[in-house]
């Protein structure tokens, strides 16, 4: 009597999920949503977790944050699909772009799935199941095209090749009782034959005939426009060498109305490369559809919007501040006078400054990014022409410089004078009358450091970690001495610096004050 097969060892359906982001509130939002279905691990940049992805192995899903600092999203899934053993881990990315040309970029890097931000989180959960599933799924199959390998060589006996067909058999249909929003098949591509979790004809609305049967319903559901781009695809895909398809296409309801669908198989082949194997997923993605289709209306109107605004109120403030500038040159001015043009001076610059963030705020949120024009530049010099700017609106404020070093490099000089602007603007104005803002500028071998420091009340500690985020503000006595600011301008910095390649920090105590640190390096 042959020994008893050994037992399958229980299948883990708790995904591991690794969270790659660099902003500390997003991994939170991300945590939140994904920790009750599933095992979350989180990294800050792309280097982390290919450190662990080589010491470890690899998670069943990887959620990526497209823009990061060093390595990003579509930079490390490009390295992923380059690489053997992570050529097929699911990616989901995660990303402001609302383009179709960015939505088919990060597609053809590899993504198999994407999340626009902000992110709702049921949807992100949804996404991450469905690809968790298919991963399982596509580990079953591997495993049991072994099995049949290992039968084929006469290791296994009839009866326990049954055993082990019955066991792939009870984990589709166990992943098909998870996929509440998918429909599991597989095709037999000799017969024509297809067998689904749910039948297709229920799913679309249609009377349940238990149609299995074979491909020609589908084919005649099919959107006239998707039919022979998807069935010349998916046969294709079949004879040729390709171990997965994926297609996004329309199939026709019960009431007429056209259901998007996103459509995924894994082909097993044999030694001779034929499929013997064909096992998928079907997913209706329409409500994403839709909201994709919302998000690029509102993003469009956020930008005719503010485009608008910026343009109509840019001319009336240039010339007040022209006029406002022209009247302190001038030597016959009272005082009252002259406090009256600062006054006038410094509420121009306030609102200028205010629109100039929000149209970066909006590039940057819509995965624009921050557009640069490096050229040759020395930062010392930078730093006294933005000082020198500051002193006359502030006149009765010290402000000291400190520099050392050689400031020299390629950067984009008006886009640091916002970062220069930024930091000083905000150590004015959150630090008291009667103390110094102190601003340093230390070349370094391959780097310059900006370090810009107050004596004003320290940051929160709990609010310092979130500090860059846009409309983040520290205590009730900063909010009120922030007046009118929108709180984006350390969110601006901080894609300025990171756009350059560099990186930027906060510290701030009690008996040491608030100090910004810059470190820019010289060249891209």
């Amino acid at each position: 009597m042959a020994p008893p097969p050994p037992a399958s060892p229980p299948v883990d359906l708790t995904p591991l999920v690794w969270v790659v982001d660099d902003s500390p509130t997003e991994i939170e939002a991300i945590r939140r949503s994904l920790s009750s279905a599933c095992r979350v691990e989180v990294f800050s940049n792309g280097e982390a977790m290919l450190e662990a992805l080589h010491q470890h192995g690899p998670p069943d899903v990887l959620v990526l944050d497209w823009q990061m600092p060093g390595l990003s999203g579509l930079e490390v899934c490009r390295y992923l699909r380059g690489t053997p053993s992570t050529a097929m881990l699911p990616v989901l990315i995660l990303t402001g772009h609302a383009r179709p040309e960015d939505v088919e970029e990060a597609l053809l890097a590899g993504a198999n799935d994407y999340v626009l931000k902000p992110f709702q989180p049921a949807e992100l959960l949804a996404r991450v199941h469905a690809l968790s599933r298919w991963e399982l799924q596509r580990k079953r199959v591997l495993a049991d095209e072994r099995a049949r390998r290992v039968l084929a060589e006469g290791s296994l006996t009839e009866v326990q090749a049954a055993e082990a067909r019955a066991r792939r058999s009870e984990q589709r249909y166990l992943l098909a009782a998870r996929a509440t929003r998918d429909v599991i098949w597989e095709w037999n591509t000799e017969t024509d034959e297809v067998e689904r979790s749910i039948s297709l004809p229920a799913y679309l609305g249609y009377p349940d005939t238990g149609q299995t049967g074979d491909t020609q319903w589908w084919k005649e559901h099919l959107h006239p426009e998707d039919r022979e781009r998807v069935v010349s695809g998916i046969r294709a895909a079949i004879a040729g060498t390709a171990q997965d398809w994926q297609e996004e296409y329309r199939l026709r309801r019960a009431d007429g109305t056209w259901v998007f669908i996103v459509d995924r198989c894994h082909i097993v082949r044999d030694e001779e490369g034929r499929a013997s194997q064909v096992v998928g997923a079907l997913q209706d993605v329409t409500e994403r559809k839709r909201l994709e289709a919302e998000a690029r209306q509102r993003a469009e109107f956020e930008r005719q919007l503010i485009g608008i605004v910026s343009h109509d109120l840019r001319n009336p403030l240039n010339a007040i501040t022209l006029a406002a500038t022209a009247i302190l040159r001038s030597e016959e001015l009272e005082e009252r006078q002259r406090r009256n043009a600062v006054r006038v001076l410094t509420a121009a610059d306030r609102a200028t400054r205010m629109i100039r963030d929000l149209l970066d705020f909006t590039q940057a949120r819509q995965g624009g990014g921050i557009p640069l024009n490096r050229q040759p530049m020395d930062l010392h010099e930078l730093v006294h022409t933005v000082v020198d700017e500051l002193q006359v609106i502030h006149s009765d404020r010290t402000i000291h410089v400190e520099q050392a070093g050689d400031g020299k490099g390629e950067w984009d000089p008006d886009r640091l004078m916002q970062v220069i602007g930024n930091l000083m603007g905000n150590a004015l104005q959150y630090s008291p009358p009667n103390t110094p803002v102190k601003v340093t500028t230390r070349g370094e071998v391959d780097a310059v450091v900006l370090e810009v420091h107050n004596s004003g009340d320290p940051i929160e500690p709990d609010v310092l970690p979130r500090i860059f985020e846009p409309m983040e503000r520290g205590s009730h006595l900063q909010a009120v001495r922030a007046g009118r600011s929108i709180g984006l301008g350390l969110f601006i910095v901080r894609h300025i610096v990171l756009a350059h390649g560099g990186r930027v920090s906060a510290r701030s105590l009690a008996d040491e004050g608030t100090t910004f640190t810059v470190l820019l390096p010289r060249h891209p």
